[in-house]
């Protein structure tokens, strides 16, 4: 079972989406993403219709992503399991409705355009997410 967060974790939901013809038919998702939970950084690269790598990177390196997502590791596991226990995010806990209802958002960065970007691929990242439902998560 992957804990979260980690390399593998991010990996195995690669796995789930570029399997899932269902992600392929959202359309093309071309940016490289990161996510932040508390001090661990990881990037998420998404190229045409797969998600074509992961890494841990460090906190300098998110000047190199598009956007990033960010939250404590009590708000990302909130997230998770409530992915879990609902088979997708309900309303509440999509990536959308938790940038525009917390203070300040989740959504992050160095760049107006870029940060455009997120809501030109949410759908896709947010099945990104979502396929946490089919995987077994520990949490670190």
């Amino acid at each position: 079972m992957p804990k979260f967060p980690s390399v593998d974790w991010f990996e195995t939901l690669r796995e789930e989406v570029n399997q899932d013809p269902r992600f392929r038919a959202l359309g093309s998702c071309d940016a490289v993403v990161g996510v932040k939970v508390g001090a661990r950084v990881f990037s998420l690269t998404f190229e045409a219709f797969e998600c074509s790598g992961v890494a841990e990177i460090d906190v300098p390196g998110l000047r190199d992503v598009d956007f990033y997502l960010e939250m404590s590791p009590k708000e990302w596991r909130e997230v998770i399991q409530n992915i879990r226990a609902n088979g997708k995010a309900d309303p509440k806990h999509t990536l959308n409705s938790l940038d525009l209802t917390r203070p300040g958002g989740i959504l992050r960065s160095k760049d107006a355009l870029l940060r455009l970007s997120f809501y030109r691929y949410y759908l896709s990242l947010q099945f990104f997410f979502d396929a946490a439902a089919k995987v077994e998560t520990a949490f670190a």
